[in-house]
């Protein structure tokens, strides 16, 4: 962890962010075993590197606004007590339903929040560990209440600047407005995230990438979800096929943040998948010149019920195959462990 030292009462404290490797590609995680959203174990981070056989940068979690606002700090204590960086996914709904406006994006820029989401500033500088945070990820999809398509799609005229879509104009304003706060409150150990979908949904012009994004003042990593199959009557696809849309949209998007696939995999046990060999080619295909912006990758090692009562195993051991693969791929010396924070 960096000291900051200040010889002044009144000066402010130094920004912390997470620098990109010098070489080579950070190893992270989405781990979800022993834990719920909002309550990390101890046990995640030593668990994982376990299993994986390499020690990873940051762990990626779920920080819902299901009972409130509030800054999960045990979470973030769990994390960095085992040397990796928290990586939290603030996620603004209250349920588990697309069409909940509780935390609603026009009220995020309306300022209905900012009393709790000033607090959860305040918290995150007092506990002085530093963090990384993506807001409401994959808004270009249409799963979650904070996508574009739930707060206006594609409608200019419900919002702003009329030559531009309401949904994507609102995320961008709510993000901003939410790193303003964290700013003047002196929250400064973030390193802040612009996480979106590979493939955006719907396939529309005013759902582009690019129409979301906050804007380089702001943001300090940028990157994408790009996941294989997760449950039966899904088609295969392989991962360059999945990854390189969204990717070439980064490329144009910003000449020197950072890339990160923030979240992939693929489940085990589904037709015509072979999950140990997408791994290799997964791991494989991001070494590759042509994506040499890519900087981070972490598997969401996690699996679930589905509501139709399939299974998607999406963990790396859920077969000896599969472990064996990641284990064998994320062993090569591409893949860092050690990090670098600016001061």
């Amino acid at each position: 962890m960096i000291l900051l030292v200040c010889a002044h009462l009144s000066c402010q404290p130094k920004t912390v962010k997470l620098l990109p490797p010098e070489s080579g590609i950070y190893h992270s995680a989405f781990s979800q075993i022993y834990s719920s959203s909002n309550n990390v174990s101890d046990k995640e981070v030593p668990n994982f590197e376990k299993l994986a056989g390499r020690e990873i940068v940051w762990l990626n979690f779920q920080s819902d606004w299901f009972n409130g606002i509030k800054f999960p700090a045990e979470s973030v204590k769990n994390i960095w007590k085992y040397g990796a960086i928290p990586s939290i996914r603030m996620l603004p709904w209250s349920t588990y339903d697309k069409s909940d406006m509780t935390y609603s994006l026009r009220k995020i820029v309306d300022g209905k929040f900012d009393k709790e989401l000033k607090q959860w500033a305040k918290d995150l500088k007092k506990i002085d560990i530093p963090v990384l945070i993506g807001f409401a990820g994959e808004p270009n999809g249409d799963w979650f209440p904070w996508s574009g398509i739930q707060n206006g799609g594609g409608i200019t005229t419900g919002y702003g600047d009329k030559s531009i879509a309401d949904g994507p104009e609102l995320y961008r304003d709510a993000y901003r407005h939410i790193i303003d706060m964290f700013n003047e409150a002196g929250a400064v150990k973030v390193t802040w995230i612009f996480h979106v979908n590979s493939v955006g949904a719907p396939s529309e012009k005013w759902n582009d990438i690019k129409n979301y994004y906050p804007g380089d003042d702001y943001i300090d990593w940028i990157g994408i979800s790009a996941y294989g199959a997760q449950r039966w009557g899904e088609s295969y696809q392989r991962f360059v096929d999945i990854m390189q849309p969204g990717y070439e949209q980064l490329l144009k998007l910003t000449p020197d943040k950072p890339i990160a696939i923030l979240e992939f995999g693929v489940a085990d046990y589904l037709p015509d998948v072979n999950k140990a060999l997408w791994i290799q080619s997964a791991l494989y295909t991001v070494q590759q010149p042509e994506f040499s912006r890519i900087k981070s990758i972490g598997w969401w090692n996690s699996t679930w019920i589905n509501n139709d009562g399939t299974m998607s195993a999406i963990q790396i051991d859920s077969s000896p195959e599969s472990l064996r693969f990641y284990r064998e791929a994320i062993a090569q010396p591409v893949f860092v462990s050690e990090y670098k924070l600016s001061n």
